[in-house]
């Protein structure tokens, strides 16, 4: 048998696309976040869960730590340095902060955590507005 969980996560940050883009993106805004983990393995534990719910509390610490009300820039966004100057949380990225490169992050760190040989992460995906999702899978 194959088994697959889901839990869902959310978080609020700001961000702005300017790395070769210039629609209204590039503007600083603030999305509500919603993350979806799904889990999948071919074998339950002797709890018969393929995943205990609260393990998953691991990824949420790190979302709420990193990801949650801060700016999420480019590394070369000029406002980078403004932000810190005042005190405000910003997390740099190496690609531009769209929700394909947030979701990619957040994978990475979901695979660190839950990978082993019974169970993977099978994919993220995150809604940055009610109409519009990303979903990136695990290799």
């Amino acid at each position: 048998m194959k088994y697959q969980l889901t839990k869902d996560f959310s978080f609020e940050a700001a961000h702005r696309l300017l790395k070769n883009y210039s629609g209204k993106c590039s503007n600083n805004h603030g999305h509500s976040y919603q993350v979806k983990l799904h889990i999948e393995g071919n074998s339950l534990d002797n709890k018969d869960m393929l995943i205990d719910f609260t393990e998953t509390k691991q990824l949420k610490t790190w979302i709420d730590q990193t990801l949650d009300h801060v700016t999420i820039l480019w590394k070369e966004d000029p406002m980078i340095e403004s932000l810190k100057s005042f005190g405000n949380k910003v997390l740099v990225t190496e690609k531009n902060p769209t929700a394909e490169h947030i979701a990619e992050l957040i994978l990475a760190k979901a695979e660190a955590l839950f990978n082993n040989e019974y169970i993977h992460v099978y994919c993220v995906e995150i809604n940055e507005t009610c109409t519009s999702a990303a979903k990136v899978f695990a290799k």
